[in-house]
């Protein structure tokens, strides 16, 4: 399987990582982001995630798939400085689309969590359209911050990346998967704005941001996939627009709708 094809984090013996040539992100300007944990080593962050409503945590479908219901907790709101003290929200469960697999390619690689109880931080709003080629975009993640494929230098703090959109095509095999393929409807491709600036493992499940008209952000794509060139440091992200239906049921299926 290639170095990037899955960028789960954990501080322990799970892949690990974050976002390379960066800048740190004020935790207050991203209180919607997530760390997700595996119940059973709370203290290891596992992926990244936001809070699209006070109980559901929107992430990567790779990031929760085959872990029972319940097995994850959630640290809501909070920076790396802070972890330690920081509540870990239980969940009841989690839904994955029936259609991903990453045994055939990437695609709907998209998944919802919901919370044993709401939370009071700041919600991000789900775009409805697609950000179009050229439009800057940001994401954002914690752990390791050197240069991918590999993961030796954790971060301290949340990161931040600005990103260019481009064209699907962009992403293409020599950057991501082979086999299976990253070719699908679900993807948004994005360059760093900054040379060399992109995610690195560890970033999964996180958001790609976009402005909105009132200058708050909107969440346009999970943090899918990056590349497994060491030269062409393009990433790859679920879309949103794309999954809204699919996420809404989701939601309504968590809550017993």
């Amino acid at each position: 399987m290639p170095a990037l094809a899955l960028v789960l984090v954990t501080t322990a013996a799970a892949p690990a990582g974050a976002i390379h040539r960066g800048t740190k992100a004020p935790i207050a300007s991203y209180g919607f982001m997530v760390s997700l944990r595996l119940a059973e080593t709370p203290d290891d962050h596992r992926c990244g995630g936001t809070l699209v409503e006070p109980d559901i945590v929107l992430t990567a479908a790779h990031c929760v798939a085959r872990l029972p219901p319940g097995g994850l907790v959630a640290v809501v709101g909070a920076d790396m400085p802070d972890w330690p003290k920081a509540p870990r929200v239980e969940t009841l469960g989690h839904r994955i689309p029936d259609t991903f697999t990453f045994r055939v390619d990437n695609r709907d690689d998209i998944a919802v969590v919901r919370l044993a109880s709401p939370q009071s931080a700041k919600t991000v709003p789900l775009a409805t359209s697609e950000p179009r080629v050229g439009t800057k975009v940001v994401t954002a993640g914690w752990g390791c911050t050197n240069a991918p494929p590999v993961c030796k230098v954790e971060a301290t703090s949340l990161q931040a990346s600005g990103q260019n959109v481009l064209r699907d095509a962009a992403c293409g095999r020599d950057v991501f998967w082979t086999r299976p393929t990253y070719a699908a409807r679900t993807n948004i491709c994005t360059r760093g704005t900054k040379a060399r600036s992109t995610i690195n493992r560890g970033d999964s499940g996180g958001p790609l941001l976009v402005r909105g008209p009132s200058g708050a952000f909107r969440q346009a794509g999970v943090t899918a996939l990056g590349s497994d060139s060491t030269k062409k440091l393009y990433a790859g992200f679920t879309s949103v627009p794309v999954e809204r239906r699919w996420i809404a049921a989701a939601i309504r299926s968590l809550r017993g709708g």
